[in-house]
């Protein structure tokens, strides 16, 4: 019995705190902002914080007059839209990396990472440029491809790594069975990398959904998303903290919802293989 419980009382310091720890850190910035969007400015601004306080709801009613949901329409377009283009084109390109031999393949696939290599604002004005002489500023289709561009070599990068630990056998046993290369792809060798989608997913839309430089450079008007939005929130008068806190709490509602939904995917792949294929 005592060593049962000091197997148990190592057990809790040795992962359960940590755990814990960590959970605090990821978690005490988010309920602060939360607290924040209920509080008014002047409780926000006050130098003693107040943990007691009467919650309002002035500050979410403030940021939906200022047109809020036309913002998050335009984050969702263009957040789920690039990360549907990403996964795509880079699914497959990741697949013709991992089983075909391509002329200089090492090299071009060298080259895909390089171009992330470099800080994002040094290809924004050459970006700007030609996004604007096809006519693509301002509009959806232009951010879309400049998020994609960028995230592109992370889902190649990912997916091939997934693809190399699929095994060659059970492709060649479809094709003896007469299945022909998209058949395998998209009924056998696909499926088997449902965590690496999910996961790919997960980060693309993360990344594209935070992005503001190609967001702030590339739209206007009626095109903008939620990251142009939140900094206009920043005014000569002061910052409107409760209006950003509540911008920023609606804002990750989507990505969590996205996240909380393919998590079960990614669960269902861990468990999905080449027996049960």
């Amino acid at each position: 019995m005592t060593t049962g419980r000091s197997l148990f009382a190592r057990q809790l310091v040795t992962f359960v705190v940590p755990l814990l720890v960590l959970l605090g850190v990821a978690l005490i910035p988010y309920i602060w902002i939360l607290l924040a969007s209920f509080k008014t400015r002047g409780e926000l601004i006050s130098p003693e914080p107040k943990w007691i306080f009467d919650p309002t709801s002035i500050n979410y009613t403030d940021i939906i007059y200022k047109g809020f949901d036309g913002y998050l329409m335009n984050s969702v377009i263009i957040g789920f839209s690039s990360t549907a283009l990403c996964v795509f084109v880079g699914t497959l390109a990741a697949y013709g990396f991992s089983r075909f031999k391509i002329p200089a393949g090492n090299h071009l696939f060298f080259y895909i990472l390089a171009t992330r290599l470099g800080p994002p604002v040094a290809y924004a004005l050459p970006m700007y440029l030609i996004f604007r002489d096809l006519g693509l500023v301002n509009t959806y289709a232009g951010v879309i491809l400049a998020h994609t561009t960028f995230n592109l070599v992370l889902v190649v990068w990912m997916m091939r790594s997934f693809f190399d630990d699929v095994p060659r056998e059970i492709e060649e046993a479809a094709y003896l069975d007469g299945c022909g290369h998209f058949r395998v792809f998209l009924q056998i060798t696909l499926p088997m990398t449902y965590p690496g989608l999910a996961a790919v997913s997960i980060f693309v839309l993360i990344f594209s959904w935070n992005e503001l430089l190609f967001a702030l450079i590339l739209t206007g008007g009626d095109t903008r998303p939620l990251t142009v939005m939140i900094p206009s929130l920043v005014l000569h008068t002061g910052t409107q903290w409760g209006q950003v806190a509540s911008a920023s709490i609606i804002q990750s509602i989507p990505v969590l919802v996205f996240i909380f939904f393919i998590q079960k995917k990614l669960v269902q792949g861990l468990t999905f293989g080449a027996v049960k294929g």
